[in-house]
Formats: structure tokens, C-alpha cells, sequence
């Protein structure tokens, strides 16, 4: 490990002379936006998984350029649930705050890959037992990572990123969601499962979003210490719907969630109880299978994998949302595209979705009213081959 240490930090040293004169070029050429920045994606392959990197150019407009093992094994197309939706996920595929290091889940393996980015490469640092069955989302805050384990006892489990992008794992970070659900297979039935974690912005609450087919989903928030410990006891904030899927914090901190069941979208701001309350109650898409949401800082789309279509919402200061359509469509992928995850780049001037029914990446130019622009298709892995997770810088 310490002769990989030595040549990480060679290539991080090389790499980082690299970007500064590209950038610099970039500059010159009136190119400055999108350079140097890509969008990576996971096969979530049984066999070997892999991340796929894609290089964005100037416009937003993406090419494939490697394919990068993770060392661990996916689900594919999963046995008990058909795809595209074999992890019953968000944040599978995690970029970390600096952009130095890229996670992903192993789901098949019950395992967490660490790459270390290098411009168009990825360099595998580590893989770390998952501390619990089938994990399928991540989120960061610091130094810490915690890992979403959806399957048997779900729970969320706590690590200590190190120097180099190794994982470690925190003594007592363990906590339980309150779902158990078997393994049939490979998979466990998603639709009673643990979909996602994620930080807010403060660091302060760990949310965490769970689906439940017979009865109600619903949302945890965990207390957050200054040392990065966990509450031992979250509080619970029942939905309407059944399916409590992907969501994001907006830059005031609310909480914005797609509701699969009932093809719609929430929000909610936190208490300082952890208690939520809610603002937009179930603001219909009128599409079908709503499950992955992203927001920049004025807008919301959700990825609708029934209906191969995106939804947009424009967010207001307090979080209230809007439709931007009346039809509910903002985007028509195309039937049979049936899109997962959706994500803005760090800037919010671009949107990405991955497509797993034809095994691409659709990209958009987000226009300042809202309107999204079709930057086109890149293919990267086979369709419907169980693809999922995505990641931009």
C-alpha cells in the first residue's frame, strides 16, 4: 500500500501541473466553463463492475473515454425486481467535495471501491467491506463517508476517509434503518428498501430516505455531532407515498424528494428537532416511475423512468415548488430509454441522465428560464445491462 501511496501522490502532483496548464489554455481559447471537468457512470456488472468516465467539453457535450474496474461485483439486472432500477438507488456513484476521490457501491460484493481521480483516468486506491449487505448509496461530509446497506438489517455505517483515499471504519458508526428484507437472489425486493443518504449542507443532519410498498416510506434524519458521530436515534418524518425515493437539499436547505408511487415531488424544511415540515405537499409530474431528483439553484427535475421523460420545477427561496410545464414534461428521452439518475454539473448550466435502456448518457444546457437544451446521447455500456449511478464534477 505504501509503494501505491508514493505513486497516488506522483500522479496527483503530475496531474494537478497538467490541469493547471490546460485550464489555462482553456482560458486562452475562451473555453474556461466546462474544462477538465467529466461525468462518470457504473455498470453495476455481476460479473466485474466498472466506472466509465466521460469527458465534457466546452459546450456540456460528452465523450467516452475509459472504462475502469472497481474491483468488487455488481447485481446486473438484479432477480427479483425487472430493470432499470436493480439498486433502488440514488448516489450509487459518489464524487467526493474536493474532487479528488470518486466511491462506488459493490453491491454483489458487499463492498466500496475508492478511485482516485487523475483528469481522464481513474486510479483504484482501496476496497473496504461495506459493513452491512447490498449497499447502494453514499454520501460524504468531511472526512467521513457513510455507507447505505439497503438489504437484511439495513442500516447506515460510518468511514474515515484517509490521506490517500483509503476507508477505515468508525468504531460504533453503525445505525439501523428498520427494514429487513432477505436477499431473493442477488436482490432484495427494492420497493421496501432503504433508497438514499445524504448530508445537508450545514453537515449538521444525515437524511435518509426509505420506501415501504406496504404501508407508508418515510424519512430519517440522524443528529450529526461536531465529532461526526451519529445520533443513536433518528427522527422520523412519515410521507404520503408509499415510495420515499431520490431527493437533494437546495441552497436554503430544504429537503426536495421524488415519491415514486405517486409520481410527484415534496419539500420539506428541516426543524431544529430534525423533525420536517412540509412546504410543497406531492406536486404531481404526471409522469410515470418519478424516483431521481437533483435541483440546482433555481430548479428541480426528476427522471421518470416509466415514461422516459424529465419533469422540471422551478424552487422558490422557501423551497416551494412549481411545475415548469403543464404536461409535466420538460424533456422526452425517447420511449425505452427509461432514465435513472439525473444530475446537474457543480455549475448548474448542465444536466445529465443516465439512460440504462439503450446503456447511455443523454446530456442538456440548462437555459437561465429553466429550459433544457438536448446535447445528445453517448453510448457507454450494453442496454438494459443494470446500470446505475452517476456522478458529476
Amino acid at each position: 500500500m505504501h509503494k501505491l501511496h508514493v505513486l497516488a501522490m506522483a500522479l496527483i502532483t503530475t496531474t494537478a501541473g497538467a490541469s493547471a496548464a490546460s485550464a489555462q489554455q482553456a482560458d486562452l481559447f475562451g473555453f474556461g466553463s466546462h474544462g477538465g471537468s467529466h461525468v462518470y457512470v457504473m455498470s453495476n456488472d455481476k460479473g466485474l463492475n466498472s466506472v466509465a468516465v466521460l469527458k465534457r467539453d466546452a459546450i456540456g457535450r460528452l465523450d467516452k473515454v475509459g472504462v475502469f474496474r472497481t474491483g468488487g461485483r455488481g447485481v446486473g439486472t438484479g432477480t427479483t425486481a425487472p430493470p432499470p432500477d436493480p439498486l433502488g438507488s440514488q448516489n450509487a456513484l459518489l464524487l467526493s467535495d474536493d474532487g479528488h476521490f470518486l466511491f462506488a457501491v459493490d453491491a454483489g460484493s458487499n463492498e466500496v471501491s475508492t478511485f482516485l481521480v487523475l483528469g481522464d483516468r481513474l486510479l483504484l486506491i482501496d476496497v473496504t467491506d461495506s459493513g452491512g449487505t447490498y449497499p447502494v448509496s453514499l454520501a460524504q461530509h468531511g472526512n467521513e463517508l457513510y455507507v447505505l446497506n439497503s438489504a437484511g438489517q439495513a442500516n447506515v455505517t460510518g468511514f474515515r476517509i484517509g490521506l490517500f483515499g483509503t476507508l477505515s471504519k468508525v468504531h460504533g458508526s453503525t445505525r439501523l434503518i428498520g427494514t429487513d428484507e432477505a436477499l431473493v437472489g442477488n436482490q432484495p425486493n427494492v420497493g421496501n428498501t432503504a433508497t438514499q443518504l445524504q448530508f445537508d449542507r450545514t453537515g449538521r443532519w444525515l437524511a435518509v430516505s426509505v420506501k415501504d410498498s406496504r404501508a407508508k416510506g418515510f424519512i430519517e434524519m440522524f443528529a450529526v455531532d461536531r465529532s461526526g458521530e451519529l445520533a443513536k436515534d433518528p427522527e422520523i418524518t412519515l410521507s404520503r407515498d408509499t415510495a420515499a425515493f431520490g431527493f437533494t437539499f437546495d441552497d436554503q436547505d430544504n429537503l426536495l424528494i421524488a415519491e415514486a408511487g405517486a409520481n410527484a415531488v415534496s419539500s420539506y424544511t428541516i426543524e431544529r428537532d430534525g423533525d420536517l415540515r412540509v412546504v410543497s405537499q406531492s406536486v404531481p409530474t404526471g409522469q410515470a416511475a418519478t424516483c431521481w431528483l437533483d435541483a440546482n439553484r433555481h430548479y428541480a427535475f426528476t427522471a421518470n423512468a416509466g415514461s422516459s421523460t424529465l419533469t422540471g420545477f422551478r424552487v422558490d427561496g422557501h423551497g416551494r415548488l412549481s411545475p415548469m410545464t403543464t404536461d409535466g414534461v420538460a424533456a422526452n428521452l425517447g420511449a425505452g430509454h427509461a432514465p435513472t439518475d439525473v444530475k446537474f454539473s457543480s455549475d448548474g448550466r448542465s444536466l445529465y441522465v443516465n439512460t440504462p435502456g439503450t446503456g447511455g448518457v443523454s446530456a442538456f444546457a440548462v437555459r437561465e428560464d429553466g429550459e433544457l437544451v438536448p446535447l445528445g446521447e453517448t453510448p457507454v455500456f450494453s442496454a438494459f445491462s443494470g446500470t446505475q449511478g452517476l456522478a458529476v464534477q
